[in-house]
Parts: structure tokens; C-alpha cells; sequence
């Protein structure tokens, strides 16, 4: 699951090392319940957001969002390290 998500968040390269995975994992593992589900949702289980929104009971704009932000949280913690 983790490899899914890293690779697919982009943040981290198929070349990196596992120690950049881990750290990505990590800053995952910080969000909040609601950002690391929707994070998990859509890169782990490949869920479109219009798929959540539905799940969720939540308009889809919304997730669009909260994924965006989230994103952005990753990116700051990353650039960060």
C-alpha cells in the first residue's frame, strides 16, 4: 500500500531511496484522519474524486479540495525535511 501511495503522489521517484519513502509515510501518517482517508482513497484504492464525493456524502468540489490541500501539506512537510 505504501509504495502505491508514495509513487503515486509523486513526490518521491521510483529511483529513491526507502528512507524518502519512509519519510513520505510519515508525513502521511501526520495528516489528520479526515485528509490521510481521502489521501489513501484516491492514490491507494484509485478512487476518482466524483467516487468519493459519493462514498462520503460530500460534493465533489469539496473533495477536490481537501485533496489539494492535503497535497500541500505534503509538499510543505517535504520541502521542509
Amino acid at each position: 500500500m505504501e509504495e502505491i501511495i508514495v509513487e503515486s503522489l509523486g513526490y518521491v521517484e521510483v529511483k529513491t531511496s526507502d528512507e524518502d519513502k519512509e519519510e513520505l509515510l510519515f508525513y502521511i501518517a501526520e495528516l489528520d484522519e479526515k485528509e490521510k482517508e481521502l489521501i489513501v482513497r484516491r492514490y491507494y484504492y484509485e478512487q476518482k474524486p466524483a467516487e468519493i464525493a459519493l462514498a462520503l456524502d460530500i460534493p465533489k468540489k469539496q473533495i477536490e479540495n481537501r485533496l489539494y490541500y492535503a497535497k500541500q501539506k505534503l509538499k510543505r512537510c517535504w520541502a521542509n525535511k
